[in-house]
């Protein structure tokens, strides 16, 4: 199966610090990706951090993601740990940084797909994060 990636980057003029708490809290995510979204395990030592799980989406498409690590206001890696088939090896990662006039956020997300639905997932992811980075006000 072929790999695809999505990479959308998104300016703010608020800190970084700011952006990463609206994007690492996962009963927050639900008003940015304009999906349910709800933590169903809490994470070692933050309840968001690393091993949370979060389920995302509508039955019978939901799908939970595990978070791999997090880097306080730099980082969050994670993965689909149930659901998503027939996608595979979905890895998501977003990066923060520190820009002159407040911060960036930059959003991977890869994963494996038979040739025609990998290309629809892709364009939906895109234009998916693209809309819902813009409505975060931190």
């Amino acid at each position: 199966m072929p790999r695809y990636t999505v990479d959308v980057t998104q300016d703010y003029s608020q800190p970084a610090e700011v952006i990463f708490r609206a994007l690492s809290d996962h009963n927050r995510l639900s008003r940015v990706l304009g999906i349910p979204v709800k933590r169903v395990v809490d994470g070692r030592g933050d309840v968001n951090g690393e091993g949370s799980v979060r389920r995302m989406g509508l039955w019978p498409l939901t799908v939970e993601e595990t978070v791999l690590s997090v880097v306080p206001n730099q980082a969050i890696h994670y993965r689909i740990s149930k659901g998503g088939a027939p996608l595979s090896n979905h890895r998501g990662d977003l990066a923060f940084s520190k820009t002159g006039g407040g911060s960036r956020v930059s959003w991977t997300i890869s994963f494996d797909a038979p040739p025609v639905l990998g290309a629809v997932v892709k364009q939906v992811l895109t234009q998916g994060l693209r809309l819902g980075l813009k409505r975060v006000k931190g």
